[in-house]
């Protein structure tokens, strides 16, 4: 296993259980106490977690999102870009695809023109609004809605049901709206969300995440990928990226793709 990957599931372990023991971790990854030392050292000269006496502690310093209104109606014109840009460029005839929940994501709905797809998604938003379009004929296919709990605040199904009817499918493409992008974390705003879209990203070839410049150097909830399992983002096109962001990104083989806002 990698060092970074190790860290990841570090990090990830102690949001979710509020603790984590150094010899629990050493004998949970067969790796010598010392290493493991070292690996909670540097997540906390990150400030990813704080050292406690045989282990460490998440620190909390998550940035909570608006409601999901509020949240659409928010860069609307960056948002449709991106949407546009990955309708156009990114999506081709007979794709099978996975669409994460979202507003970002809901823009992409409304653009999409191609034939034969097969889509995939746990939003009742985007179900509809493919649906919509394949009536008038602007697209054709198939729209898979995921079973599950209805989680109507946020628009979207969730919960044990989703996850495993959405281990059956396989997807040559997945398309995500994210909460945040910090270093190498790819974040949600919520854990199932993010279960959800973990699960997507196992069960694609390609991943593309779609992020306008809200998203950037901020952290939320829950980390549910790293950076190195995304093959592309897509910003606006005059998205702001650090010089430490643009190394991430080359050094792990991620396109980046700056959508132009139409006129």
């Amino acid at each position: 296993m990698l060092t970074s990957e190790r860290q990841r599931l570090i990090k990830e372990q102690a949001l979710n259980e509020g603790e984590v023991s150094i010899s629990e971790l050493a004998t949970k990854f067969s790796v010598s106490i010392e290493t493991i030392r070292r690996d909670i050292n540097i997540l906390s000269a990150k400030h990813l977690l704080k050292k406690v006496r045989g282990g460490a502690v998440p620190i909390q310093f998550a940035v909570r999102e608006d409601a999901y209104d509020i949240r659409y109606r928010k860069n609307q014109a960056g948002k449709s870009a991106i949407g546009a840009f990955i309708a156009a460029r990114l999506i081709e005839d007979n794709d099978t695809i996975a669409l994460s929940s979202g507003s970002t994501m809901e823009l992409l709905a409304n653009c999409i023109t191609n034939r034969n797809l097969v889509i995939v998604t746990n939003s009742i938003n985007i179900a509809s609004i493919l649906q919509n379009r394949i009536r008038q004929n602007l697209m054709s296919g198939e729209v898979v809605i995921l079973g599950g709990v209805i989680r109507a605040d946020e628009h979207y199904t969730g919960g044990t049901l989703a996850i495993e009817m959405l281990k059956k499918f396989t997807f040559n493409k997945v398309f995500l709206g994210v909460s945040a992008i910090s270093g190498r974390d790819i974040m949600a705003s919520n854990i199932e969300e993010g279960v959800i879209m973990s699960t997507m990203i196992d069960h694609a070839r390609f991943c593309c995440v779609a992020a306008d410049s809200s998203k950037f150097d901020i952290r939320s909830t829950y980390t549910f990928a790293d950076l190195a399992e995304i093959d592309a983002i897509v910003t606006e096109e005059n998205t702001e990226i650090t010089e430490e962001t643009a190394t991430l990104f080359a050094e792990n083989n991620v396109r980046h793709y700056r959508a132009v806002e139409s006129e």
